[in-house]
């Protein structure tokens, strides 16, 4: 084997390893900064505090994008509301109010549901399980480790005086704090594009797993 291949193939073993290393010291974002080990030995006690909802609606003047002749009365709301302009945000009446009981739902499962992709959520159908690294525990037992709490901002669309029937989009604001520190971390707002019936369970519980899903991300640091 000349010199040459003996370097390439020191160099891929190297890289290999790297690659092999760096997936076992995936941590997870949540846990950054807080006393506990990371990734955890054992399933990190927590409790929820709380998921307020802020409901809002963009309005929409369809025919910012389309002709006059275009806008006809047999288009969907929906359809209209994607071609059209947003001209102001307003509040939309909604029965989902507090995510808190849909994510102790989804917390209290062995296995939790998380998203593989959420740029585009229609469905509660592209799904992945993975362990659940959370025990859940009252707010009021001295063995809890983190306070988990946040707010979500669901956006749907309005056309002229008619609500759309699907909601847009859902972001979602983390804050952990640190029991035995007493810190507390705001993470950056994320954002999922949920296009499902508005005020409907499926919406509810597609936020809740969500919400799951940024609890569940792991970063290389």
């Amino acid at each position: 084997m000349s010199a040459l291949n003996r370097y390439v193939c020191s160099f891929i073993g190297i890289l290999l390893l790297g690659i092999v290393t760096g997936c076992g010291n995936l941590k997870y974002m949540v846990l950054k900064g807080t006393s506990i080990e990371n990734p955890p030995v054992e399933r990190v006690k927590v409790y929820v505090k709380g998921f307020p909802v802020v409901s809002k609606a963009n309005v929409v003047d369809p025919n910012a994008a389309l002709g006059d002749s275009e806008y006809s009365p047999g288009r969907s709301i929906n359809s209209l509301a994607e071609v059209g302009n947003a001209i102001m945000v307003i509040s939309r009446p909604s029965r989902i109010e507090d995510l808190t009981r849909s994510l102790l739902r989804e917390l209290r499962l062995d296995q939790l549901r998380i998203f593989a992709e959420f740029d585009r959520v229609t469905s509660l159908t592209n799904v992945r399980q993975m362990p659940n690294p959370f025990e859940l525990v009252p707010p009021e037992d001295e063995s809890a480790q983190l306070e988990i709490s946040g707010s979500v901002y669901l956006l749907s669309q309005r056309v002229e005086q008619r609500f759309s029937q699907n909601s847009t989009s859902a972001r979602v604001e983390l804050v952990i704090k640190d029991l035995e520190s007493g810190e507390e971390v705001t993470l950056p707002p994320m954002t999922a594009g949920i296009s499902m019936t508005f005020n409907s369970k499926e919406l509810e519980e597609a936020i809740a797993v969500f919400i799951s899903t940024l609890l569940t991300q792991k970063t290389l640091f």
